[in-house]
């Protein structure tokens, strides 16, 4: 055979390979479980899917962490070496620690698997166009919200939160506006999905998805000229929908009310008051250590987390547990390059972040966690931001026994903690009571 048809080959190969090493990435796994989410995927017949899908998320979580540690990038640092002493005390003194512990090792778990995912683009597109797929059943829940005058989010693959919903499609319209202003293939698409997501906040009366999608338009459209108008009509083309199917939907006579009801102008406060208030007379009794779980027996009636994340980080876990909290987003603050242009977009999307978790208690859910985990990597991690290069350098470790066993058996520990809860709980049964939700389905199950 002559030579230069066997170098063909051999570059044919090495393309091929390449290629396939390209779509073969960890960050895969990331997409297998948005599309289990995007079409509605489960086994389940009964609202215990909610556990269905956390158990996947702790086994991705746990499959990301085991090859951190075979590729030796799981590392241990003195903070966090205090963060499980901290836990280790306060098992002692919290209420119902079980859930504390559960849920702080859990957000270890996350704070790890973003320092061992790499931000892949393909994976991002991905999932906002599968996403697009989510919308194709909304035109019957419109049109039974014409003919009864009763919205009901009947369109959506799962019977989650519609919170969770709201929160998802927010974090998806993150990664939108950016494939839009990067001027990526399919562009109008990304537009499309701003409208819909935008538009399905609103029908869903999500107040906090709409202050933070409002806010997050507002930045984006005062930072980048030359895509400001696209935006505005998009945002006010999905107010414009909103209105007008309310309006036409006022005149059904089964609906009981007189005139347009806009829902998401609601002035209740959805409880979120006494939810805080509660939460403060039990910081006050535990501030440095934090009270624990408090709510499941003293307060049976009220949620069992206070719909705000900074409010249950300071109250379960005291001013020593929201320290770590403060630490990290400091350490987020400090390293990004704040003069680059750029920066404008990263701030939008954080301040968004933000608000909705000052207002909103999914961040409990493990679809929204994963979606989180994702936008982090994206927004601190991305090679198109000029100071990805701090979060994306690999720490070298050293070749003393202490160094390298240390992770191994934080790994054990942790991986046999979730086995046994996964083990020793109901956390797939259908018999689950329905109940505020936290770790398992609606609580309770731990």
């Amino acid at each position: 055979m002559p030579k230069n048809k066997i170098s063909n080959k051999q570059e044919s190969l090495h393309s091929l390979t390449t290629c396939i090493r390209t779509y073969l990435t960890k960050e895969l796994l990331i997409v297998f479980y948005f599309l289990l989410f995007i079409f509605g995927i489960t086994s389940r017949d009964d609202l215990s899917f909610y556990n269905e899908y956390r158990v996947i998320e702790v086994a991705l979580l746990l499959i990301f962490a085991l090859m951190a540690l075979l590729y030796r990038r799981l590392s241990v640092s003195k903070v966090e070496l205090f963060f499980f002493a901290f836990i280790a005390i306060g098992g002692f003194f919290w209420a119902q620690p079980a859930f504390v512990i559960t849920e702080l090792f859990l957000a270890y778990l996350l704070y790890q698997c973003f320092k061992f995912l790499n931000y892949r683009q393909l994976t991002s597109k991905t999932i906002v166009l599968a996403s697009i797929t989510m919308f194709i059943q909304l035109p019957f829940a419109l049109w039974d919200y014409i003919a009864t005058g009763n919205y009901q989010a009947i369109w959506y693959p799962l019977r989650w939160n519609i919170r969770v919903y709201d929160s998802y499609f927010l974090i998806l319209s993150v990664f939108a506006v950016w494939f839009y202003l990067t001027k990526q293939a399919y562009r109008y698409l990304y537009l499309l999905f701003l409208f819909l997501a935008f538009f399905a906040i609103l029908l869903d009366a999500g107040r906090s998805a709409t202050i933070a999608y409002t806010l997050f338009t507002a930045i984006v459209c005062i930072a980048y000229r030359h895509v400001r108008w696209h935006f505005i009509f998009v945002y006010a083309a999905s107010w414009l929908a909103y209105l007008s199917v309310t309006y036409a939907a006022s005149f059904a006579n089964t609906s009981g009310s007189d005139g347009m009801s806009l829902q998401v102008a609601r002035e209740s406060s959805s409880g979120r008051i006494d939810l805080w208030v509660n939460a403060y007379h039990c910081w006050s009794q535990h501030p440095i250590i934090g009270c624990g779980f408090y709510q499941l027996e003293q307060y049976p009636n009220l949620s069992a987390h206070p719909h705000n994340l900074f409010i249950q980080v300071l109250t379960e876990i005291g001013l020593l547990g929201f320290g770590f909290l403060i630490y990290i987003i400091f350490m987020i603050i400090k390293r990004i390059d704040w003069s680059q242009p750029h920066s404008y977009f990263v701030m939008a999307a954080l301040l968004a972040v933000g608000v909705d978790l000052f207002f909103s208690g999914v961040h409990i859910y493990p679809v929204t966690q994963m979606a989180l985990l994702w936008l982090f990597v994206f927004l601190l991690k991305s090679p198109q931001f000029s100071y990805s290069s701090h979060f994306n350098q690999v720490i070298t470790h050293r070749q003393s026994m202490t160094h390298r066993m240390l992770p191994v058996m934080i790994y054990l520990v942790i991986s046999i903690w979730f086995i046994y809860l996964l083990s020793h709980t109901n956390a797939l049964s259908s018999e689950t009571p329905i109940t505020p939700p936290r770790f398992w389905v609606y609580g309770y199950q731990l």
